[in-house]
């Protein structure tokens, strides 16, 4: 590697986002070249003086009230709605008078679930009803043998198709 190819790969290099052939190769150039050595000593030297700086103002923010000016302002989780319908159900005395009655309906509503649904499953009872059998009209070429030269198959099993393709010109640089 030259050092112009090093120079634009060192910072790369430095904050190892290089492939592992590149890496090795800046590095046994960098501990053989004085000049590109310098050049990396220079980005460890930036890097730390910019993580003391972070570093030092981090340090000097006050965090102490932070939480407590956030708190207020968050709003808190709603419940989903059958944690509410059962709190409203448990802070109310609903007695009797509506239990009955929603006990009711939602029983009514089972029974007319469970008729349409064993109504629409019940096969067919007239004797004259055709009964229709799937067939299966698949077909595969295992071989094919043919003196023409000029002969494909397309098999796609996805569309279950297949096309027999036979041409009769001949091939272009055969004798007659």
């Amino acid at each position: 590697m030259t050092c112009r190819e090093v120079e634009n790969l060192l910072p790369l290099f430095f904050d190892g986002e290089l492939e592992a052939r590149q890496m090795r190769a800046v590095a046994l150039h960098s501990t053989r070249c004085g000049t590109c050595e310098a050049e990396l000593r220079e980005l460890e030297r930036i890097q730390e003086l910019v993580s003391d700086a972070v570093h030092t103002r981090v340090e000097d923010v006050d965090l102490s009230n932070f939480w407590a000016t956030i708190e207020p302002r968050l709003t808190p989780p709603r419940d989903g709605w059958w944690t509410r319908v059962q709190t409203w159900w448990a802070e109310h005395d609903h007695g009797w008078l509506i239990r009955v009655p929603a006990f009711g309906a939602a029983l009514a509503v089972a029974l007319l679930a469970a008729f349409l649904y064993l109504r629409n499953t019940q096969p067919t009872t007239a004797p004259a009803a055709p009964q229709l059998a799937a067939v299966d009209n698949a077909a595969s070429i295992d071989s094919l043998d043919t003196d023409s030269e000029s002969v494909a198959v397309l098999n796609d099993p996805e569309t279950r198709t297949t096309v027999l393709w036979v041409s009769d010109d001949k091939i272009v640089g055969d004798a007659p």
